[in-house]
Parts: C-alpha cells; sequence; structure tokens
C-alpha cells in the first residue's frame, strides 16, 4: 500500500472517521513533539551534576560553584531559607556586573521537586550545625567513607574553575571588608526578605533551649 493510499485510508475510511480535523490534530501534535523533544534531550544529555558544598572548618567558610562561579560564605553569616519545595543555603557571589548577589544551594532531602516539609529538613540542619561546630568525627564517628557514592544521575559534573582560588579569595576578602547589605531587625536578625536567620543564631538557640531543659529537669 502506497504512503498516500495508507494516509487516505487512515483519516477517512476507519470506522472512527475524523477526516480533516483529524489530520490537522495529528499534524499540530507532529510539530509539537519535533519543537519539544530536540531542546528536552539536549538538556537531559548536557545536564550537569551539581557541585558538592564543601565545608572548611578551619578557615570557617564554605564554599560552592556553579559554571564557574564560585560562591562562598563565613560560616557566622551563613543563612538558610525553607520553603515546601527545598532547603536553600544562601552563600555570595559575584554577578556578571561585579556587583555582590546572593546565590542557592538547593538541598531536598526527598528528591521531591514539590515538596519537602521540615521533618526532612530538621535532621539535616542538625547534622550540618552539629559538623560546623564539632566536626566530623562528632557527627560520623563510625564511618570510614564521608563522601556517598549515592550521586544524582548525569553525564557530566560541573566542573571545578581553573580560577578557583583567585575567585574564593575575592568572594571572601568582599565579605570581611564591605559586607554590610545584609539588612537586620532590632534582635539582629535578618528582615522578611526571603532570609532565615543564620545557623549559627539557630545553633545557639537551639543549644540554649536544651540547655533550659536540662535545668528545669535538675530543678
Amino acid at each position: 500500500m502506497s504512503l498516500s493510499r495508507y494516509m487516505h485510508y487512515h483519516y477517512y475510511e476507519t470506522a472512527d472517521v475524523g477526516g480533516t480535523r483529524r489530520l490537522k490534530r495529528d499534524v499540530i501534535m507532529s510539530v509539537f513533539y519535533m519543537l519539544t523533544l530536540p531542546p528536552l534531550l539536549y538538556f537531559l544529555i548536557f545536564f550537569k551534576r551539581q557541585a558538592p558544598m564543601v565545608f572548611d572548618r578551619n578557615r570557617q567558610i564554605v564554599y560552592h560553584w556553579y559554571k564557574g562561579n564560585v560562591r562562598a560564605q563565613h560560616f557566622k553569616d551563613l543563612r538558610i531559607h525553607e520553603d515546601s519545595q527545598m532547603m536553600r543555603i544562601q552563600t555570595r557571589s559575584f554577578g556578571k556586573r561585579g556587583e555582590m548577589q546572593w546565590a542557592n544551594f538547593m538541598v531536598q532531602p526527598r528528591h521531591n521537586p514539590y515538596y519537602n516539609g521540615k521533618d526532612a529538613y530538621e535532621p539535616v540542619f542538625a547534622f550540618i550545625c552539629q559538623f560546623m561546630e564539632y566536626g566530623r568525627e562528632h557527627v560520623m564517628s563510625q564511618c570510614k567513607q564521608w563522601q556517598s557514592n549515592d550521586k544524582p544521575f548525569a553525564f557530566f559534573d560541573d566542573e571545578k574553575p581553573k580560577d578557583f582560588a583567585q575567585q574564593l579569595n575575592a568572594v571572601l576578602t568582599h565579605l570581611s571588608e564591605n559586607d554590610t547589605d545584609i539588612p537586620l531587625d532590632k534582635d539582629n536578625l535578618p528582615l522578611s526578605t526571603g532570609m532565615d536567620m543564620s545557623m549559627s543564631m539557630r545553633l545557639s538557640r537551639a543549644e540554649s533551649r536544651e540547655s533550659n531543659k536540662d535545668v528545669d529537669k535538675s530543678e
């Protein structure tokens, strides 16, 4: 059967006759698939795995990178923001015009892009805070391997920038000398600008609550 004969039979001679309307629908869907599938395939192949966030307790800094741009923050100023989709660990980096801007390291404990509740964030946050305060031997004393092999699937890694050291030093220098643009309220907490309180503040408050509980029990 020739192609023209098959098309005529398929659209005009079958029991479920759709005629021109059915033909137009199939043409529109074919065009839609041809326009959307190639970009999606390109994205899946060349999508890069997120670079890890490094906590350097000796220097009291945290840093990571994204597409050649180094992002960093001091422990004492590290902040997080939690919502139903993800936990955003907030660092600082230079923009394209050289201005200092906020940058997010996204954490989704449930690997769910739509919902991650506080019950999933609290263990992660507690682990990070205890590591920052006491070291990895305190939180992972029984582990011989510190880095997990369970990594998200991707064909490529987000490679470390060649000028990593220079970028990191530039960001840290700016933060130490000029970073006074974090709006705080009268209690020295960030104003309602999408930022949560700093991790050091949250850790000190959590420890204060625990100590108060111990005092109450002893009384």
